[in-house]
Parts: C-alpha cells; sequence; structure tokens
C-alpha cells in the first residue's frame, strides 16, 4: 500500500518535504520503532478521542510516551474518551486497521501535540499502512503544526523509564 492517499494529498498541498522509510510489518509502535531502526522520541504517534458532542481530536505525541487524559481534560475543559476501533477504522478509511497516520488535519479533526516532539530532529510518521514510515525534518513538522495547539500533555510510559531507545 505504501502511503495513504489522504496523507499523500494532504502533504503535497501543505509543500513539505518527505520521503518514505520501508520497514519490515509492525502492529504497534514499539515494533515499529524496532523494526525502523528509529529513536522512539522521533516516531510521533497519533491518539484520537472524542468528546461527548463527537468531536475528534488526534493527540500527536512520541511513541514512548502516553497521554495524561486529565491534562488533556483540563486542557479543553472538556471529557474527552479515547475513539474505539471501529470509529478509527470508519475515520481512516484509506489506511490499514490500526495504522493510524499522526496527522489529524488531513482526516478533518483537531490536533494538539506535545512539546516534547520539539526535542527530535527527524520526525517520523505512519504512512497509512504496517510497513511504512514518513520522514520529515522537524522544521517540516513545525510547519504541518504550525497554527495547531500544543502543550506537554503526555509522559513517558513507566515501563520505558529506563529504557528510552525502546
Amino acid at each position: 500500500m505504501g502511503i495513504a492517499i489522504t496523507v499523500e494529498n494532504y502533504l503535497n498541498t501543505k509543500q513539505v518535504n518527505f520521503d518514505l522509510l520501508c520497514h519490515d510489518y509492525s502492529q504497534d509502535s514499539f515494533s515499529t520503532v524496532r523494526a525502523a531502526h528509529i529513536d522512539s522520541l522521533t516516531l510521533a504517534k497519533g491518539v484520537v478521542f472524542r468528546d461527548e458532542d463527537l468531536h475528534y481530536t488526534m493527540c500527536v505525541l512520541p511513541a514512548q510516551n502516553k497521554v495524561r487524559r486529565l491534562t488533556l481534560n483540563q486542557i479543553f475543559d472538556r471529557h474527552l474518551r479515547l475513539a474505539d476501533e471501529d470509529e478509527l477504522d470508519e475515520l481512516f478509511n484509506d489506511c490499514q486497521h490500526g495504522a493510524v497516520p499522526a496527522l489529524g488535519e488531513a482526516y478533518g479533526m483537531s490536533v494538539i501535540w506535545d512539546d516534547e516532539l520539539l526535542e527530535a530532529q527527524d520526525i517520523y510518521l505512519e504512512a497509512g499502512d504496517h510497513k511504512h514510515l514518513i520522514h520529515i525534518g522537524s522544521s517540516q513538522f513545525s510547519k504541518l503544526m504550525n497554527d495547531k495547539m500544543h502543550d506537554h500533555f503526555s509522559r513517558i510510559r513507566p515501563t520505558l523509564e529506563n529504557h528510552p531507545n525502546c
């Protein structure tokens, strides 16, 4: 499959320079980091939440982190729930099941990104399948996220605190 058509069109419309990195099949962000031989700080994953009005928001954060939902609820002053698998399949209908590109705006949703991503020189994003990543430089990532909300709403998973490059 390679790159999802929605993602490719979005990046081209935004005039973002990117290349595609092929890796062995992987199901989750931890195995993607290992398969692609990249640092977990540089893989930006998208986690989708919805509020009581069915408004979707994508949180973009380093793969090594998890969302602090209480912090996120305070930022938005809303009660956010994790979108379920069926919702994700519908929202990302040109992507393989579970391969969510961290480009929510391309799919019509609000985006908030974690400030910790500023530490990375290179950023990798799911391309829409389980074998490809989009690689962009930090300046291109900043260009994509320039007008999006950002804050520090995630923290490293406790099991990874002693293994930052997992």
